[in-house]
Formats: C-alpha cells, sequence, structure tokens
C-alpha cells in the first residue's frame, strides 16, 4: 500500500517536471551531460560502477529498505508543500 502511494507521488511529481517550462531545456543539458560523462568512462570503471550497484542493493536490509521509503515519503511532502506555497497544482 506504502510502496502505491509513493509511486502515486512520483508520477504526480513527474507530470509537474513534464509541464514545466523549462524542462526541454533541462533535458538536453542533463542528456548531454550524460553522454559526456559516458563517452569519458572506461569500460573498467562501467563494469566497476555496475558491480558495486548489484553489490549495494543486494545487502540492502528490510529496515534500510523501510527508512529510504519513510524519507522519501517526507521529502514528496515537502515538495508538495513547497509547489502549494508557489501556487503550483498538481496535474492529474
Amino acid at each position: 500500500m506504502f510502496e502505491q502511494e509513493l509511486n502515486e507521488e512520483w508520477q504526480e511529481l513527474k507530470e509537474i517536471w513534464r509541464n514545466s517550462s523549462r524542462t526541454k531545456k533541462i533535458n538536453l543539458e542533463m542528456s548531454g551531460l550524460i553522454n559526456e560523462l559516458k563517452g569519458k568512462m572506461s569500460q573498467f570503471e562501467k563494469d566497476a560502477i555496475t558491480r558495486d550497484i548489484k553489490q549495494i542493493t543486494s545487502s540492502i536490509s528490510q529496515f534500510e529498505k523501510d527508512s529510504i521509503a519513510g524519507d522519501l515519503k517526507k521529502i514528496m511532502a515537502s515538495i508538495h508543500k513547497i509547489l502549494r506555497m508557489l501556487g503550483i497544482k498538481k496535474e492529474k
């Protein structure tokens, strides 16, 4: 149930992001930065990062997952509060 609520909150945030007037510019800049970073990484570095991510994700306890989920819920609530204060409405 909590995971579904969190997923819905992320979807709402993504929708707000997509409808922002600066989204296209930011996405282009991010894409360029990601491509530049990928171009400068060796295959050894890519493999090391992939291996590290697998090791980290496989060793996370349920307590840590619950803690992260709780933190994300607090962050999402804060983001929604800020958006309300700025007068930005959630798109449905």
